[in-house]
């Protein structure tokens, strides 16, 4: 493998954010301060997709740990604007938290843009043989 192969296989040396964002009517009026922040946040589902059976919830869809606290720091802006842009992205079905509450961080279910077909990504969401959706 050449070195530019193997850069552009270390993932932890960048981002990849998706062309849908840009290309795709569904998100015109998502603002780019969102698209980072979904490109960040892919990034680290895409990680705990590798990481196996512990990032995964009992009905198979990935999740993170990421808080807003974290987000604040690595975006360098407010609890306000983070709350922003992640209700911007949860209106365009990028992200579905789910709250666990007890001071429990919540679970982050990220819809991967780069999968070709992704139907299982949302917690208790199953697509069965059919092609019908399932909530468990």
């Amino acid at each position: 493998m050449t070195e530019y192969e193997e850069l552009m296989n270390d993932t932890r040396l960048f981002y990849r954010l998706p062309k849908r964002l840009f290309d795709d009517t569904a998100f015109a009026d998502l603002s780019v301060d969102a698209k980072v922040l979904y490109m960040i946040l892919l990034d680290r589902r895409c990680l705990s997709e590798i990481n196996g059976s512990d990032w995964r919830d009992d009905h198979g869809c990935v999740f993170i740990y990421f808080t807003v606290e974290e987000m604040m720091s690595l975006l360098n802006c407010g609890n306000k604007k983070v709350n922003e842009l992640l209700k911007e992205l949860e209106k365009c079905n990028l992200v579905q938290r789910k709250h666990l509450g007890l001071g429990k961080p919540n679970r982050i279910y990220v819809y991967d843009l780069l999968a070709p077909h992704n139907p299982n990504w949302r917690p208790g969401a199953k697509t069965d043989e059919e092609g019908d959706k399932k909530y468990a």
